[in-house]
């Protein structure tokens, strides 16, 4: 018999709350254990009871939503299947797993699930405009579902005084990573040190910044020999090279 995909639809959704560790040793579990099949009802069922079993301890909360098959699917007899992860589909926001039969017939299924992390992260204590310094009369702590956000939030921990907007934002947005802004250590024209930093020797050569950038941002820079490098950015006009 040949391989066949079916779908399943998220219609009931049951949650878990996990230890965010969890997470990161879930592949490896999944694609590790085979499981006794009953029929395609039983799929979701064992996933549920599969996730809910990981105990991995760690910081942070996870919440974890499996989707139901669809009453009206209709599965070979299989005697032994897996859950594995499809190729580029990762365990973190919405995603899939699949289920696929190993002995006793030839069909694989994908389950829908909705990985959600909950952590602290800093959200706009109020309206922000664009180009405003930030104050910590301007942010607060919040728990806050990062799988939402792909260029990564600010959490509690994070020191952010001084960086500024490069948008205005609304309040009680997390304040993501690419919308806050380094203060300048190094404007565009201004003469710099390139150093070379390596195992048991250092190097310094001077330079002029043909881009702005804050602290530990990357900065494109004309050597003196009039080669163009890119290095990081650090106070005192100095370009950090690797």
């Amino acid at each position: 018999m040949s391989t066949s995909a079916l779908p399943m639809h998220a219609q009931d959704r049951p949650r878990w709350r996990l230890p965010a560790a969890c997470v990161a040793g879930l592949a490896t579990l999944l694609l590790a254990t085979p499981l006794p099949a009953r029929g395609a009802s039983d799929l979701a069922e064992r996933v549920r009871i599969y996730l809910d079993q990981q105990t991995v301890p760690g910081g942070g909360e996870v919440e974890i939503i499996v989707g139901e098959p669809d009453a009206r699917l209709q599965l070979a007899e299989c005697r032994r299947y897996e859950p594995f992860i499809p190729q580029g589909a990762r365990l973190w926001g919405r995603s899939t797993l699949g289920v696929r039969c190993v002995e006793g017939a030839s069909w694989t299924a994908y389950v829908p699930v909705q990985i959600k992390v909950f952590a602290s992260a800093l959200v706009a204590a109020r309206a922000l405009p664009r180009g405003a310094t930030v104050t910590t009369a301007d942010f607060r702590p919040e728990r806050v579902d990062i799988t939402q956000f792909s260029a990564g939030v600010y959490g509690a921990d994070d020191l952010i005084e001084g960086r500024t907007t490069v948008r205005a934002i609304a309040p009680g947005e997390p304040l993501r990573r690419d919308v806050l802004r380094a203060p300048l250590v190094v404007h565009a024209g201004d003469q710099v040190k390139v150093v070379f930093d390596g195992t048991g020797f250092a190097l310094e050569v001077d330079g002029k910044a043909l881009t702005a950038a804050g602290d530990g941002e990357t900065a494109r820079v004309t050597a003196a020999t009039g080669r163009i490098l890119t290095g990081i950015a650090r106070p005192g006009r100095v370009i950090q090279m690797r």
